[in-house]
């Protein structure tokens, strides 16, 4: 039960929209008409400013990172694809993210995130640090 509520967590963390947030309260604007259309970092950082971008990048890329690194912190056995599950749902929510109509950014960040967290994660699986 404890997985499935985090892999629902995993989602929702990755629904929210970070670029659409730091567009709206630095600008009052929908970042979703403006430029690319786009919710990533790319566009915000064309649209309301270079620094604005990199604070969405890194905000992206923690959510997809944190996601899987939250499976491991709470659940306390090697269970491999309930990890992989974590990351790719992250993704999946900042692609088609529940508080946007279920759309969303391309994943670019975010799929980095997951990525370099399980490339974390799972040399610590298989030497037993964890």
């Amino acid at each position: 039960m404890l997985k499935l509520i985090l892999l629902i967590v995993s989602y929702v963390l990755g629904s929210i929209p970070f670029g659409y947030v730091v567009a709206w309260r630095i600008k009052k604007i929908d970042i979703r008409k403006f430029g690319s259309k786009n919710i990533g970092a790319t566009n915000v950082a064309r649209v309301v400013g270079k620094k604005w971008g990199i604070l969405v990048f890194v905000l992206d890329l923690l959510k997809g990172f944190l996601a899987p690194c939250l499976m491991v912190w709470f659940i306390f056995e090697p269970a491999n694809i309930v990890i992989i599950l974590a990351a790719i749902l992250a993704v999946c929510g900042h692609n088609w993210s529940c508080f946007l109509g279920f759309k969303g950014g391309k994943g670019v960040s975010t799929s980095l995130g997951g990525m370099s967290a399980l490339a974390l994660i799972f040399p610590a699986l298989l030497t037993g640090l964890i």
